[in-house]
């Protein structure tokens, strides 16, 4: 979520970056009238944009006289998701999703045995989920390691849910169908296996590869929140992991 920014700004440079985002926008090469037309401005005048941005690499001119965002945008943009720490860019959308449903929300990362909790936003009920950031979880038993069996590639995974099965003797098949489910639905639910009368909802964060590269969980006490699938907390989950996605570049 950014910050709203008051006072007074250069004109001209608004306007030409908005209209590198129409460029952006229609993800294929424009020709300089239909760049006009859906700039609504006069082609002697943005004329003097396109060339200034063909010079400092911002967009590139093709033989066919079309223009497409040039390398040194591409790397700005790069550069910009780089630096974006996921830990912090994920604070706002967590603060919306317990403002919402008034229950703690975990951020969990892939670690080298499954997920574990780096960030979390307690509820204001009086008794605490007594989950600690730091903790780790199993892959199976918890909503946010389920999400991340769903989305990952199959060879980060695939040992750890093998040996998880195997200890807690549940049936494998059983477990691949939830996850096709989870898959489809675009969530995670988990009751009672993480630690007893404990519910938790989980959704994947993406980055602009595509990649799941965290989850954000919202647990609570049994009985204390509605987690079917038309619930406040599902809607609010997933409405806020995917606006966090597309902050740092997911574009699915």
């Amino acid at each position: 979520m950014s910050q709203e920014i008051k006072g007074q700004g250069i004109q001209s440079l608004e306007i030409g970056l908005a209209i590198l985002k129409k460029i952006a926008a229609a993800k294929r090469p424009l020709t300089i009238t239909q760049l006009a037309e859906i700039c609504d401005m006069p082609k002697s005048k943005l004329h003097h944009y396109l060339t200034s941005f063909c010079r400092s690499g911002f967009l590139k001119k093709g033989e066919d006289l079309k223009y497409a965002l040039g390398s040194e945008l591409v790397l700005l943009g790069l550069g910009a998701v780089e630096a974006m720490d996921i830990n912090e860019a994920a604070v706002p959308y967590m603060k919306a999703i317990n403002d919402a449903v008034h229950e703690t929300v975990y951020l969990s990362l892939w670690g080298m045995n499954g997920p574990f909790f780096v960030r979390c936003i307690e509820s204001k009920r009086p008794i605490s989920i007594g989950i600690r950031v730091g903790s780790q979880v199993g892959v199976t038993k918890s909503s946010s390691g389920k999400v991340f069996a769903a989305f990952m590639r199959n060879e980060e995974t695939e040992n750890l849910i093998k040996r998880e099965l195997e200890e807690d003797r549940k049936d494998a098949d059983a477990f691949k169908k939830e996850i096709r489910e989870i898959k489809e639905k675009g969530y995670a639910r988990s009751d009672s296996t993480v630690a007893p009368g404990i519910v938790g909802l989980s959704c994947p964060v993406f980055n602009r590869s595509g990649h799941i590269i965290a989850a954000i969980t919202i647990l609570a006490l049994s009985g204390t929140m509605d987690a079917s699938e038309t619930a406040e907390a599902v809607r609010s989950l997933q409405e806020n992991c995917l606006k966090l996605s597309k902050e740092i570049g997911f574009n699915g």
